[in-house]
């Protein structure tokens, strides 16, 4: 049985491109043997950077990875090169040249595909060969690997800057972690070229020892006479007269002889032959497995020194970029920290892990922006009400307030002091739908249009809208969203609290569908909030470019949102991630908060002047201190 490690060469990303190199394993038992390991290295000479450039790449890598091992109809050759030949055509634009160079292990098969100048070689007993050279078409090609070879996968750039006598040199050794620290400098020398890569694969035969069992050994038996005791007879001389009668009065010493002596000999001689073969055997049984172990002790070693020579020298470059470029900084530690999981699973003790693990702990928060905060209680709000449970909250002029629907009552709560009271109570207001605030005005939407709330209540909006619909207040102007009839309505704030005709704030050639919408948030632009994380943003009445990235894990769903004309950022309530995820205006990553008592949340309210996230549960508003800014 083959098993196979492996170690890659990557350039860095720049003007020239950017290459990646990812392995995979089936993600079911089942699919070991049909689809087995998968490898794919990927470049493109594009003009895209940063977090675009990674998005793009780990767009590309998602794909290969489904299309494979979701083909589970095709046989293994037809599934990678057909996959390959899908994942070009959809990439592969006039502005995009991309090049995919695939490699795949299963049921003791080696697999390959390349497009775009990949190649893919062969190093079997101290010779190097050629599988394939691909172009500007897709090609395949498959064979039995044997113990001991080693492949190389790469692009066209690498192998223009690697000649194929400094490779064959590089492996001789046959390790592919000593063979990619002597190509680094190869790729990095030179002019640079940010798509050189490869992926370097060895096979290694596999041993399944089984329990050696102790020979029987048989004994012939046979039954051994009982010794007899017999007297020796003595021949009678004559008689001697006078002498005989003397010789006959001295005592006789009988002589005896004990048959069976010798069989008693061979009997020992068996027992001590079969000892020695025992120990003999227990010595080799013991040596064999000395042996093993030290060969596994030594091929772990190599295994995860290379890894954790590439994640200590990530870690320390991520750390160094965290405020210079910090798209790249992320990227970095991102991959040092699955390289530590690699070494973790491996069951190592080492202390220069320790000291690893130890790093990445403490840089998590400077280079990822991943804060673990406790939130603490800010407010009880059954205190102020019994029963209080809030399902909408708003902020404006330092101050929250919450509306509980049920209870049919408004609570204001200020930010740096914590002084809260009443604002209406059942008496005043009834079956509210929404609620909006603008300083210290609250105001409340219902079936008939919207009111300004307090110890009374006053309409200042009649109902034009046609159903469901969401309120909100910015710059002392009203917007109504209309579900039903996708459409923003403003009404302009006039002296006295009252306001204007309705305006239609969308332009005249935007086309919105708002039937889905969970939530808003405005800051000069509006924010729209669908299921499965999508939101939509707008500006000045026409549709804008807003994309969530650099988020990882990435967010299944965004929950709530808080977008606030006195904030900065934009923040994302990711309930099953239990966590506030903070984006600037355009959906870039900046930060995350995370803890067991975000799922508990509903709604978030952002204070960035009193540098705190209000976090509504129903019963209590909880508060964590913002660390990012």
């Amino acid at each position: 049985m083959l098993k196979i490690i492996s170690a890659k060469v990557t350039a860095s990303p720049g003007d020239s491109g950017w290459v990646q190199v990812h392995g995979f394993s089936p993600a079911k038992p089942e699919e070991t043997k049909s689809r087995g390991q998968l490898f794919a290295v990927v470049a493109s000479k594009n003009g895209k950077e940063g977090i675009e450039a990674i998005s793009f790449e780990r767009e590309v890598v998602k794909r290969l990875r489904e299309e494979y091992y979701n083909s589970t109809q095709e046989k293994t050759f037809d599934a990678l090169k057909s996959v390959t030949e899908k994942v070009t055509n959809e990439f592969s634009t006039d502005g995009e040249r991309i090049e995919i160079v695939c490699c795949a292990f299963a049921d003791g098969v080696v697999y390959s595909s390349a497009f775009g100048g990949g190649s893919v070689l062969i190093s079997r007993d101290g010779a190097l060969a050629s599988i394939l050279e691909s172009g500007a078409e897709v090609v395949a090609a498959s064979g039995f690997p044997k113990a001991g070879d080693m492949i190389v996968a790469g692009t066209k750039a690498f192998f223009e800057k690697v000649t194929l006598g400094e490779l064959k040199s590089k492996l001789i050794e046959k390790n592919p972690e000593s063979a990619v620290e002597g190509l680094t400098p190869l790729v990095y020398g030179g002019i640079e070229i940010g798509t050189a890569g490869a992926i370097i694969i060895k096979f290694e035969q596999v041993f399944d020892f089984q329990q050696i069992k102790e020979p029987e050994i048989s004994q012939e038996v046979r039954e051994i006479p009982q010794p007899v005791m017999r007297e020796i007879p003595k021949s009678q001389p004559p008689r001697l007269g006078f002498l005989s009668r003397l010789t006959r009065r001295i005592p006789r010493k009988n002589i005896y002889i004990k048959p069976g002596i010798q069989d008693e000999a061979i009997s020992h001689s068996r027992k001590l032959t079969l000892s020695v073969g025992v120990i003999l055997l227990l010595v080799l049984v013991i040596s064999i497995g000395f042996g093993i172990r030290q060969k596994r002790v030594n091929d772990l070693k190599k295994e995860y020194q290379g890894l954790l020579s590439q994640a200590t020298s990530e870690v320390d470059q991520a750390i160094s970029l965290a405020s210079a470029d910090p798209e790249r900084s992320r990227q970095l530690f991102l991959d040092s920290e699955q390289k530590l999981a690699q070494i973790q699973a491996l069951k190592v003790k080492d202390p220069k892990i320790e000291e690893l693990q130890k790093k990445v702990g403490e840089s998590r928060a400077a280079v990822l922006g991943e804060y673990t905060i406790e939130p603490e209680l800010f407010l009880d709000l059954g205190l102020l009400s019994s029963g209080f449970k809030g399902d909408s909250v708003s902020s404006s002029g330092g101050s929250i307030y919450v509306l509980d629907k049920a209870g049919s009552r408004v609570v204001s709560i200020a930010v740096d002091t914590k002084k809260s009271k009443v604002v209406a109570g059942p008496t005043v207001i009834e079956n509210p739908i929404d609620m909006a605030s603008y300083e210290d005005n609250v105001f409340v939407l219902f079936s008939d249009g919207i009111y300004l709330v307090g110890s009374n209540k006053t309409k200042v909006i009649e109902k034009t809208w046609s159903g469901d619909a969401l309120i909100h207040s910015f710059a002392g102007n009203l917007y109504v969203l209309d579900k039903a009839g996708n459409a923003v309505f403003r009404y302009s704030g006039l002296p006295g609290n009252t306001f204007g005709s309705q305006q239609s704030w969308l332009s005249s050639s935007t086309r919105a569908d708002f039937s889905g919408t969970l939530g808003w948030g405005m800051n000069g632009a509006i924010y729209v909030l669908y299921p499965n994380s999508r939101i939509l943003k707008y500006s000045l009445g026409s549709p804008q470019g807003f994309s969530i990235s650099g988020v990882s894990p990435e967010i299944g769903n965004v929950d709530a949102l808080s977008a606030d004309p006195d904030n900065q950022y934009v923040y994302l309530l990711d309930k099953a991630g239990k966590r506030v995820v903070v984006v600037d205006k355009n959906g870039k990553y900046k930060a995350q908060y995370i803890n067991e008592q975000i799922s508990g949340a509903t709604r978030v309210v952002v204070s960035e002047a009193e540098k705190k996230i209000i976090l509504l549960t129903g019963e209590k508003l909880l508060s964590i201190e913002i660390k990012h800014i």
